[in-house]
């Protein structure tokens, strides 16, 4: 009979006595951190002097043609890798396949942003992160003159080991107001988000209240408020006759030219912002 006769006792006598390469250690699959070094390894045997290309993603490397492979983690480099071995005659061997997964560097693309929200309102501090997962960590934390700089735990807020906090029925004091940032974690390293600021405000406070006025018929009567300034910002006002919205009726003064009798009654300011509403005294108009 013509050919080669192979009879095999296991998988490597029957490669050897075929004249193929066999892999008796394959490549291993693992995780590394960007910017580690990384190796890849491969064990054969065969006939005369083995050669080994490397492969990644099934494409020949360059100049990777030694028994092992070795290089620093890059995202870049996530993927599969393989290695054919050669004998002197040509034959060939392809190893099994060895996935590595790289990890990249927490990054914080997006930061938390300054809140000013009012009493028993809900404030919401907001990271956006590169893909950089699993995480080891998640931290959100606070200080103020009154606390200073602690975690929150997670009874205090509402996702304190993610990457949204709500800080809800937020009060005027030192345990809501201050500093609020994230610290995250991972295998390769750790970010820190800049510092954002709440600010709890209360309802408008006026300096100056409208006071009682008494007008001949025909007269003018003014009205006017003094709001004190604070963190909220822009402030609504709207007056009200008897209790009764006045349209167009806005500002921080009113004034009721030719006054007649259906003018006369109490006149009071609603003063709205971001902290809630405050009502001004009610000043009388009266006409003598």
């Amino acid at each position: 009979m013509k050919g080669t006769i192979c009879i095999a006792v296991n998988a490597l006598a029957f490669h050897v006595a075929c004249a193929q390469p066999v892999i008796v250690a394959q490549p291993q699959s693992r995780t590394a951190a960007e910017g580690r070094p990384v190796s890849f390894s491969v064990q054969a045997q065969g006939t005369g002097s083995l050669h080994y290309q490397w492969q990644y993603n099934g494409s020949d490397l360059p100049k990777a043609v030694g028994r092992s492979l070795s290089f620093y983690a890059t995202p870049s480099r996530s993927g599969t890798y393989s290695v054919v071995v050669r004998d002197s005659t040509g034959n060939a061997s392809s190893s099994a396949p060895a996935n590595l997964l790289v990890q990249k560097r927490p990054i914080i693309l997006g930061q938390p942003k300054n809140q000013i929200v009012g009493e028993h309102q809900t404030a919401t501090f907001e990271v956006r992160m590169n893909e950089s997962g699993p995480y080891n960590s998640v931290q959100w934390w606070h200080h103020s003159p009154e606390e200073p700089h602690h975690p929150i735990p997670p009874t205090a807020a509402d996702g304190v080991n993610t990457f949204r906090l709500q800080v809800e029925d937020s009060a005027n004091n030192g345990t809501f107001n201050g500093l609020y940032w994230c610290v995250i974690t991972n295998n390769v390293g750790w970010a820190v988000s800049r510092r954002a600021t709440l600010t709890v405000v209360d309802p408008p406070r006026l300096s100056t209240e409208p006071q009682d006025r008494s007008v001949r018929r025909g007269g003018s009567a003014s009205f006017s408020i003094t709001i004190l300034p604070d963190a909220a910002g822009v402030k609504a006002q709207r007056w009200y006759h008897n209790g009764q919205l006045i349209p167009g009726a806005k500002g921080r003064t009113l004034t009721i030219f030719n006054v007649q009798d259906d003018d006369v009654g109490t006149y009071y300011c609603a003063v709205t912002s971001l902290g809630g509403t405050t009502k001004s005294f009610a000043a009388r108009l009266t006409i003598f």
